[in-house]
């Protein structure tokens, strides 16, 4: 089986790149750099990987069931062979086209066909891009803040009530299965991280175009955002770049801790170390001391709250407990109980009916009105749990608006 596929590799010209990723992790700026290249021609999203799998199975159960067909094995051979012939006269004609010598399909669903790519393809390049999770999750919610991408549905739906949760799921599944690909192919793949890239694109882009077997150097990374580059699904935000931008780096920690269920935690720390990122725990830790933001006396300040709410509010009118968490390393956990027109801060210990939850940082932007309570949910900065019609109502009253 094996030496069937191999005798493949000789049957077309070019080697074949995949970009295996997850969503929102830079697959789009990825493929306009390697377009950028004159021998590599890199279209937007293909969908290559399901279109390969409906391919296999057609041509094995049509073709592949003739009686002249005798075993299993010569099946699986023939349902490769014609796939592979119709992928490779398709993107060859558009390799010629372009006028370069090899393709590179890039789609994020590519992830969960990548043996089948495999097998399709043994000649192929695997480049497994990663990005940290925070940071896939916050751009999701940012990308997409009044709905969610196709790709996420079947979480959404198994997470119906927290996105973060939904977009977590996503992300540890497709990350395992590329850390496995990788480690199954280690002379195919290369790892790219996201980060590792946009801070050192020099160093990380002479890397990765040396084990793709092509030339690189500073007059290309100067060209990726000027020339030309075919149009199709990905990030749009990408065709108004001008250059390699490192700015998305971190904004995970916006995301309160808190909106991330504990049995994910580990999960994620576990990939996280294994690709060279922070634990959950230390990157909110580090990200809690930030410049500008001095630690809050909270005795006083809810001494202060409680004066200027009810001076305002003559009568406060919902009625409940809401538990406010601020997560990081200033942050804190109490409770507030509104009842009879009176507001009391109490200890974190104890039931609520709500809760709300933001990170240390939009705490303090919040107390200094430098953003509102809508804003903040309206970009992820701040969550809701249980009754959030009542959390956003206490959201109001303590940050106003």
């Amino acid at each position: 089986m094996k030496n069937n596929s191999a005798n493949l590799a000789t049957t077309f010209s070019g080697r074949p790149i995949f970009i295996l990723s997850c969503v929102r992790s830079g697959s789009t700026m990825l493929r306009y750099i390697l377009d950028t290249n004159p021998n590599i021609c890199s279209p937007g999203h293909l969908n290559l990987g399901l279109l390969c799998s409906g391919l296999y199975k057609a041509s094995y159960y049509s073709i592949g069931s003739l009686p002249d067909i005798k075993t299993e094995e010569q099946r699986d051979v023939f349902a490769i062979h014609e796939s592979r012939a119709i992928i490779h006269q398709l993107m060859d004609k558009y390799v010629q086209g372009k006028g370069g010598k090899r393709w590179c399909e890039k789609s994020t669903d590519n992830v969960d066909y990548a043996g089948l790519l495999e097998k399709l393809f043994p000649e192929a390049q695997y480049i497994c891009l990663y990005r940290s999770c925070l940071d896939v999750v916050y751009s999701c919610i940012k990308t997409s803040p009044l709905g969610f991408m196709d790709e996420l549905s079947p979480y959404v739906q198994r997470q119906p009530t927290n996105f973060v949760a939904a977009v977590i799921e996503n992300w540890l599944e497709k990350t395992e299965k590329l850390i496995r690909f990788e480690e199954n192919y280690p002379d195919k793949s290369i790892r790219v991280n996201y980060e590792f890239l946009v801070n050192n694109p020099r160093d990380e882009l002479y890397r990765l175009f040396a084990f793709l077997g092509e030339d690189w150097n500073s007059e290309l990374s100067n060209s990726i955002f000027k020339v030309s580059h075919d149009q199709g699904p990905g990030d749009s935000k990408v065709k108004f770049s001008s250059e390699i931008r490192r700015d998305s780096v971190g904004n995970g920690v916006q995301i309160p801790f808190t909106a991330i269920p504990e049995a994910l935690v580990n999960r994620v720390d576990a990939l996280h170390q294994k690709l060279g990122y922070p634990v959950l725990e230390d990157l909110y830790r580090y990200s809690s001391d930030c410049v500008g933001y001095d630690s809050v006396d909270y005795g006083g300040l809810f001494e202060n709250l409680i004066v200027s709410i009810q001076k305002v509010e003559n009568k406060i009118t919902i009625h409940g407990v809401c538990k406010l968490i601020v997560s990081g390393l200033k942050g804190r956990v109490w409770r507030i109980e509104a009842n009879t027109g009176e507001l009391r801060f109490l200890n974190g210990d104890g039931p609520s009916d709500c809760v709300v939850s933001t990170s240390y940082v939009v705490f303090c932007k919040l107390l200094s009105k430098e953003t509102s309570v809508l804003k903040s949910y309206e970009n992820g900065e701040i969550a809701g749990d249980g009754n959030i019609s009542l959390a956003f109502e206490f959201g109001r009253l303590i940050f106003g608006g």
